[in-house]
């Protein structure tokens, strides 16, 4: 009984592990993309006729929803709000 349960905790960490990376990974995607953006004249984050907000858009979602997934811990909410205050940061402050 006390082996299934070890097993069940061990496999909600090892989720929240892979919600963790997987977000971290389209956060790194989406920072990147902020930062080319901001070297770049003439191109917002809003702007979907260029390639690099295609790609932006999309990578800040899915970090959000993994962040969500990963909600529990606390890494999961700084990352929520690392990815919230850059993206109202290219918003408001971008090209």
């Amino acid at each position: 009984m006390e082996n299934n349960n070890y097993e069940k905790q061990h496999i909600r960490s090892m989720t929240t592990f892979s919600y963790l990376t997987l977000a971290f990974l389209f956060s790194f995607i989406f920072t990147s993309i902020c930062i080319l953006i901001l070297l770049v004249p003439m191109v917002g984050i809003l702007d979907f006729t260029y390639f690099p907000s295609k790609v932006a858009i999309p990578s800040f979602i899915i970090s959000m929803i993994f962040s969500v997934l990963a909600f529990r811990n606390i890494f999961g909410k700084i990352l929520i709000l690392i990815n919230l205050c850059l993206m109202v940061f290219m918003i408001v402050y971008g090209p």
